[in-house]
């Protein structure tokens, strides 16, 4: 299995969505896949034009050059590729959505008919049974602050005929790093749930619903999370300004 996984985080690999997308991929590597990750924030990616002449002037091959002229190859011949971002105001960040929007040359400008009978575009060659894993991390406490941007990515699958094969969505993600050292026993079950995942994915075809869960546990009560940001945003503001005086 060949996975390609993009993370689309600013922060690269300080991330809280590295924090769980990092032993997602390590889970497929011992279970035997072929990964490469991408840190998008070091491509460089054009807004698209929406000029069409990927489909109409030069099929298949975008008119800007830019670093897309090597990403989209590497994503048609990917088994799986693993969508990683954090959420931002509910949805995917600016630069995963650059990349999405620039996925166009792979399609061709005819109409076809998805399954479920809505109207979609014919992709210029796929491989079968491809897949796709989103991963993600929020501030907040509840895990339905990712359902907007899960609906997005299982349209984004259902038109390009993938199927999404598991989620790993983590809530409390800015308490993360503070868990490791506070309750690593749960920080870590997070994480081994993570690797499980990635063995999963590559032995069983897909992640199943109770790894997903474990992933999305709760490290604190609602009451116990709310005090604590406040406490410590609190305490960043006062120090800020103590450095500005």
């Amino acid at each position: 299995m060949k996975i390609l996984a993009f993370n689309s985080s600013p922060r690269k690999k300080q991330s809280n969505t590295n924090r769980i997308l990092l032993p997602f991929l390590e889970g497929a590597k011992e279970a035997g896949a072929e990964v490469d990750l991408v840190y998008l924030y070091d491509k460089n990616i054009k807004p698209c034009l929406g000029c069409y002449a990927c489909w109409l002037k030069t099929p298949g091959a975008c008119c800007q050059k830019d670093d897309m002229s090597e990403l989209l190859p590497a994503m048609t011949s990917s088994d799986v590729i693993v969508y990683a971002t954090p959420l931002y105001v509910f949805g995917m960040t600016a630069q995963m959505k650059l990349l999405l929007d620039r996925i166009i040359p792979s399609a061709e400008p005819f109409i076809e008919l998805t399954e479920d009978g809505h109207c979609t575009h014919p992709a210029r060659e796929s491989k079968k049974d491809k897949g796709m894993v989103v991963v993600s991390n929020c501030g907040f406490h509840e895990p339905d602050n990712f359902d907007e941007m899960m609906a997005h990515f299982r349209i984004i699958a259902r038109h390009g005929k993938t199927k999404l094969l598991g989620a790993l969505l983590r809530p409390e993600g800015e308490f993360l790093e503070m868990a490791e050292k506070l309750m690593p026993e749960k920080a870590e079950a997070v994480y081994g749930a993570a690797r499980e995942a990635g063995r999963q994915l590559v032995r069983d075809g897909r992640i199943a619903e109770e790894t997903e869960k474990a992933v999305a546990a709760e490290l604190l009560t609602r009451e116990q999370f709310v005090e604590g940001a406040n406490a410590y945003f609190k305490s960043m503001v006062e120090q800020a300004v103590r450095g500005a005086g």
